[in-house]
């Protein structure tokens, strides 16, 4: 059975089911991002009260073993459980933003989706500059214990500066970020719209989680701030930054 004709008849048997309007396919496969041998992970949208009997016998997560195809597991969820992650992003919102609409009886799904991914991107465009003061704030933190010789906080910090900057950048974008897991596969998108050399960003990531190099924290730090300023949020840190950026290391 090929992979066209495994989706097929997932899709069928949810179509069949008159308890559930739409059926969504997340993870690698619906990135495209799969090996051979990868879970097909669903979320299938059942009816208010087939997922309240669900939830009674606990039974909202189904996993089938390998048999003639791959393992697959299936979330079930009701479209109000998903109304209420539109005005509250969190972890979750990766995973909706990602999916693919396998299956929507009436199109509630789609509408409910494309207004999800609105939200969340506009909650993301709204914490930029909180993403980016905790990109400077890590920063600082990671060059004094470097000055200091403190291996450790200056490695973790700069780790903490790499999270903060990811949101910071998909943030001016007003996108909501991918797991880290999946954040190659997008950052691309986000270094030809900010002027980003290609393959930097990547790179840069890996050097502040891996290195934690001061002299490079610093030129990066520079890097991000033309960029804010350019695109309207500069930040006042007054005196205390500018003789942490001239350090030499």
């Amino acid at each position: 059975m090929t992979v066209d004709e495994f989706v097929a008849t997932l899709v069928a048997e949810a179509r069949a089911d008159p308890e559930t309007p739409g059926l969504l396919l997340h993870g690698s496969r619906a990135l495209d991002a799969h090996h051979s041998d990868s879970d097909y992970d669903l979320i299938r949208v059942v009816t208010e009260e087939a997922y309240s009997a669900r939830r009674e016998r606990d039974a909202l997560l189904e996993r089938r073993p390998p048999g003639d195809g791959p393992k697959v597991d299936i979330l079930f969820q009701s479209t109000s459980r998903i109304e209420s992650y539109v005005t509250n992003p969190g972890w979750y919102t990766a995973t909706y933003i990602s999916a693919q609409l396998l299956l929507d009886r009436s199109g509630e799904i789609a509408a409910l989706m494309h207004r999800l991914t609105a939200e969340a991107g506009r909650a993301a465009r709204e914490g930029t500059a909180a993403a980016y003061d905790d990109y400077r704030n890590s920063f600082v933190r990671s060059i004094k214990a470097a000055r200091r010789g403190d291996d450790l906080g200056r490695q973790l910090h700069a780790a903490g500066s790499a999270l903060a900057l990811v949101r910071t950048l998909f943030g001016l974008e007003s996108v909501w970020p991918p797991y880290h897991d999946r954040l190659a596969v997008h950052i691309a998108s986000v270094e030809e719209l900010q002027g980003w050399p290609s393959d930097f960003l990547a790179d840069a990531l890996l050097r502040l989680a891996r290195d934690a190099d001061p002299t490079f924290q610093q030129e990066l730090e520079e890097r991000v701030e033309q960029l804010m300023d350019v695109r309207g949020i500069p930040h006042e840190w007054g005196n205390d930054l500018q003789p942490l950026k001239k350090l030499r290391f």
